[in-house]
C-alpha cells in the first residue's frame, strides 16, 4: 500500500467528498451500491512494522510491530477500495484479539457492532503513488487504538456515477448491525 498524503476535504473533487467524509460504516455504504455481490479479498495480513506516518498517526514509537491487514473491498467483481488496517499489539489483548481472525469478513462488522469503536481522528488525502483519493481514520475503544487507511479506486467512482444510488447520511449508522 502506498504512502498517504493528507489534503483538506475541500481539495477533493466535489462528487467524492460526501462518500470519503462518510463517518458511518463504509461496508454498509458499499453494499448499498452493489448490484449483485460484495466481497472482502485479503491481500496480506500478519505482524509487520507500520510505516513512519502510520506509527506517528497512532502515536506509536518508531519500528514498533503491529498486526497489519491489507484487503480489497470488491463490489460486483471489481476492486472498489483498497484498505490497510494497523492494529498495535497492545490493542490485540482481551476481546479485541478476535480482530486477528476476521478472515474475509469486513472490519466494519467489528467496528460498528453493539459496542462500537469511536472514530477519534479522521483525515482525507491521496495515495502518493497513484493519486487515488482516500481517508485515514483512527478508532478507539476502551483505551485501545487502530488505524484504517482506505483508497477509493477509479472504477468505484465510475460505478457510483452511473448507479441509481442516492447517498444520504444516516446518524444512527454506527448503531445498526451489518
Amino acid at each position: 500500500m502506498s504512502r498517504f498524503q493528507p489534503h483538506p476535504l475541500f481539495r477533493l473533487p466535489r462528487p467524492q467528498r460526501a462518500i470519503i467524509a462518510h463517518q458511518g460504516s463504509l461496508t454498509r455504504l458499499l453494499r448499498a451500491v452493489c448490484q449483485e455481490d460484495f466481497r472482502v479479498r485479503v491481500m496480506a495480513q500478519g505482524i509487520a512494522t507500520p510505516t513512519t506516518d502510520e506509527a506517528r498517526f497512532l502515536g506509536l514509537p518508531p519500528r514498533q510491530r503491529a498486526w497489519i491487514r491489507e484487503v480489497q473491498l470488491e463490489g460486483d467483481g471489481s476492486s472498489w477500495v483498497r484498505a490497510r488496517t494497523v492494529l498495535p499489539m497492545a490493542t490485540l489483548a482481551g476481546p479485541e484479539r478476535a480482530l486477528r481472525r476476521l478472515g474475509r469478513r469486513p472490519l466494519g462488522s467489528a467496528l460498528f457492532q453493539r459496542d462500537p469503536w469511536q472514530r477519534a481522528r479522521f483525515i482525507t488525502g491521496e495515495s502518493v503513488i497513484d493519486g487515488h483519493w482516500g481517508r485515514r481514520s483512527r478508532f478507539q475503544r476502551r483505551g485501545k487504538d487502530l488505524l484504517v487507511t482506505e483508497y477509493f479506486q477509479p472504477i468505484f467512482w465510475q460505478v457510483l456515477a452511473s448507479a441509481p444510488f442516492h447517498f444520504h447520511r444516516v446518524r444512527a449508522d454506527a448503531r445498526r448491525p451489518l
